[in-house]
């Protein structure tokens, strides 16, 4: 069961971010041009950083902080992955 809530917690996390990135960078509600395309560059550099963070919170013991980290690695990342196809 702990499990099923961890993962809960990661994709809930996960589709914040992606919703609030699709809001700010390309939804055109904050701003009428969308952002650069360079800018799904840095977004997967910052999906890595998030990513080692969760494994190294892992990795410690500090598993309450893994599953935030997590989140947001799945969430920015998957977000980059989907400017760098679709947009």
């Amino acid at each position: 069961m702990r499990g099923v809530l961890l993962a809960a917690r990661v994709l809930v996390t996960a589709g914040a971010v992606s919703a609030v990135l699709y809001l700010m960078l390309d939804s055109g509600a904050v701003t009428r041009e969308p952002a650069p395309p360079l800018t799904s560059l840095s977004l997967g550099g910052l999906a890595l950083l998030f990513g080692a963070g969760a494994w190294a919170t892992w990795t410690v013991g500090q598993r309450t902080r893994s599953p935030l980290l997590a989140g947001l690695a799945l969430g920015v990342g998957g977000y980059a992955l989907v400017r760098v196809l679709a947009f």
